[in-house]
């Protein structure tokens, strides 16, 4: 197994753009640029931090197998691509404090979800090509180096007629991984409940009920500010996903009431200060991943594998089973752009399948009919009981 040095990483000061350093503690060249045309193009600090990532982990790659990224050819691209398939993942490391996680990639039978894998995910590896195309793609267009991009393009094969078989690009990076069909993640009504009896502060509760009433991303809670609270019309005010400005969604009155009853036991503020507030003193703004230990202590005492993105699943699931919303009602609801991306959220959970099956078993049999062009009479005769 090829051994990756662990040199650079990926620095951040304050609010500034998302740097990778090299090895030497410097911001790499090459990402300052590419970075500029991020920015440029309208992405957001959390898709700059994604791709310096993506970025870093190519060039400690590189730096394992002696090539320097502008020399770096298909090979090399290959090989890393058969790397990351047998390779661990460093943030699957993450341990709690009850002294570890399940074995990845078992089942967790009250969520019937799986954990993840040791290794990284299919869509990570083709999001990390992704990556890599488009950051050569502007390096060679902006003349820093390599004179063509060492991703490949997949390619079909294409016959004509008297002729020899040929290959055409047909777009997208080569080595594209298969990725898993998706499961089903909406949470069961019973699961959800005991969730609530296992959260300690009203905080937490009006995180999970906003979450579950209006589908918010983790990202879009922890935008949420004091002034962006319409009680009046049942709205709260968020920062969407990769769109800028603010938008207003709606949430259900019982979600409304349990931020009250938090706000209420919070010291007073400024209307632009964040809603959700670390509980120890001296408070400090919520961060992601102090969000995420709430859903780590619930997941501890019950023994599930419950993330924030679940509640989105199992909002979207709510919508979808309702007969009196339109489609384009749920992909309005859900802030996505195109109808296709509601066929993640559109899985059945397995306890609705067993239901439905049971239900069909149950059904009796239809009875037999008379086809068109015989007489009713002596069918009758012939069998009797028979359906006219």
């Amino acid at each position: 197994m090829l051994r990756v040095p662990t040199i650079g990483r990926v620095h951040r000061t304050g609010r500034g753009p998302w740097e990778v350093l090299g090895a030497d503690g410097e911001p790499v060249l090459a990402w300052v640029s590419f970075r500029g045309e991020l920015v440029a193009g309208g992405c957001s600090a959390a898709t700059c931090r994604s791709y310096a990532h993506d970025i870093l982990r190519w060039l400690r790659f590189l730096a394992a197998v002696g090539v320097s990224w502008q020399q770096a050819g298909r090979v090399e691209v290959r090989d890393y691509v058969r790397w990351l398939r047998t390779a661990a993942n460093p943030a699957r490391d993450r341990r709690t404090a009850a002294g570890g996680r399940p074995p990845a990639g078992t089942v967790n039978t009250a969520t019937g979800k799986a954990y993840l894998a040791a290794g990284y995910a299919p869509r990570t590896i083709n999001h990390a090509l992704s990556v890599l195309s488009e950051f050569y793609r502007h390096a060679v267009d902006a003349d820093l180096g390599p004179l063509r991009s060492p991703v490949p393009l997949r390619r079909s094969v294409t016959r004509f007629p008297g002729q020899s078989t040929a290959r055409a690009a047909v777009g997208g990076p080569a080595y594209r991984q298969r990725e898993p069909v998706a499961q089903p993640r909406a949470l069961s009504e019973p699961l959800l409940q005991r969730v609530f009896a296992a959260l300690r502060h009203d905080r937490d509760r009006a995180l999970i009920a906003v979450a579950l009433s209006s589908g918010a991303r983790a990202s879009e809670l922890l935008s949420m500010v004091r002034n962006g609270i319409d009680v009046g019309l049942g709205v709260v005010s968020v920062v969407p996903k990769g769109r800028p400005g603010r938008v207003w969604i709606p949430l259900a009155p019982e979600a409304l009431v349990l931020i009250g009853r938090y706000l209420a036991a919070q010291p007073l503020g400024l209307p632009d200060d964040p809603v959700w507030m670390t509980i120890r003193r001296p408070a400090h703004p919520l961060t992601y991943f102090a969000m995420r230990q709430v859903l780590e202590r619930v997941n501890q005492e019950l023994g599930t594998n419950i993330t924030w993105h679940d509640f989105r699943h199992t909002f979207a699931h709510r919508l979808l089973a309702d007969d009196r919303l339109s489609l384009t009602d749920v992909q309005t609801l859900m802030r996505h752009r195109s109808l296709t991306t509601l066929t993640d959220y559109s899985a059945a959970r397995l306890d609705e399948l067993v239901t439905r099956l049971h239900e069909h078993l149950a059904r009796p049999a239809p009875a037999p009919t008379v086809a068109v062009g015989y007489d009713q009479d002596d069918m009758q005769v012939l069998f009797p009981g028979l359906t006219p």
